[in-house]
């Protein structure tokens, strides 16, 4: 699917959490349950709005508060949008 974001927006995909494979628990969960999230996710920018200020480039991971992504069902997709000031920073995969 082609998306084109407008208004500030940064198109992106979240990367999922790495579940933490431990040990038999010490006592039974129901199975609905989920461990709690944390409030911040990474994500890989996929496109930006051409009216962005902010000094990122497509391909970058950055670091939002979860509640600021928003979530677009198109189609069969699922779409991953936030504005660029919801942006804290920009990981950096690097090592010196």
């Amino acid at each position: 699917m082609k998306f084109e974001p407008h208004n500030r927006h940064l198109w992106i995909l979240p990367k999922e959490e790495a579940k933490e494979d431990k040990e038999a628990p010490l006592f039974v969960m129901p199975e609905e349950y989920q461990p709690p999230k944390s409030p911040y996710v990474t994500g890989e920018i996929l496109a930006m709005a051409c009216d962005c200020e902010i000094s990122l480039d497509i391909g970058d991971t950055i670091v939002v508060e979860r509640s600021t992504v928003q979530e677009i069902k198109a189609d069969s997709e699922t779409i991953y949008v936030v504005k660029e000031n919801y942006v804290y920073g920009r990981l950096d995969d690097e090592i010196e």
